[in-house]
């Protein structure tokens, strides 16, 4: 399938703001995620002969801590689990995890050109604060909107709305770059312009075949594979 390409200095005229998705979308940090259950069970003296990322990957904090307690024998309490998790996640965000090839460069061109930026994330301002601190990119976003501040999630738009809003943009004149199926058509049914970010985890399979990837671009209006395409 072919991508519908984004060029910055071609497609960006009238373009009023642009919001980014953080992992998997600037952030190169979906294989953490993949890590951070061995890392736990690890540090338990549970080792293992693959990873149990398939197993966990559409549970919550919570229902992964109470699949442990029962697949595992984790003794600890809910909380003392779902603590060790945040931990482990913390530490990622704050010492390790690095931007996407590409994206500092996407980023400061749309400042250069007095385009607002905005972050909006699931993912928790403790973590984006320290890690757009350690990289050094937080004064290139006009503002950071995180879902659980908000009390919302990415299959509601209001956290697209919202950063439409603080920069005075319509919606049909804001771009929104994600890397997830969901988090795009909920963008999309709310009338905003979305460019799909490729992320590896997008190769997965789905149950009719198709990877993520192909049902992700055959939604969006633009799609690259990497960042430095569209500079």
């Amino acid at each position: 399938m072919k991508l519908k390409n984004l060029r910055l200095s071609e497609d960006f005229c009238g373009f009023e703001c642009a919001v980014f998705d953080l992992d998997g979308t600037l952030l190169d940090s979906m294989p953490m995620w993949h890590g951070v259950s061995d890392k736990y069970l690890e540090s338990h003296g549970i080792s293992l002969r693959s990873s149990v990322w398939d197993e966990v990957k559409r549970l919550t904090e919570t229902q992964t801590a109470v699949y442990f307690q029962e697949k595992f024998g984790i003794k600890d309490s809910i909380d003392v689990i779902c603590a060790e998790f945040e931990s482990i996640i913390f530490e990622e965000y704050a010492k390790k995890l690095q931007l996407k090839d590409g994206a500092l460069d996407v980023l400061v061109w749309l400042n250069e050109m007095k385009i607002p930026c905005v972050l909006a994330t699931a993912t928790n301002r403790k973590c984006v604060s320290a890690c757009l601190s350690r990289l050094k990119i937080a004064g290139l976003f006009t503002d950071v909107l995180t879902c659980l501040d908000l009390q919302t999630n990415k299959h509601e738009p209001l956290i697209f709305q919202k950063a439409s809003e603080i920069c005075g943009a319509s919606f049909d004149k804001t771009v929104v770059f994600e890397d997830a199926y969901h988090c795009i058509s909920t963008a999309k049914k709310a009338s905003f312009l979305t460019c799909a970010v490729f992320d590896e985890s997008a190769n997965e399979k789905c149950p009719d075949g198709k990877t993520d990837w192909e049902h992700i671009i055959a939604l969006s209006d633009y799609a690259i594979k990497n960042w430095r395409e569209i500079l």
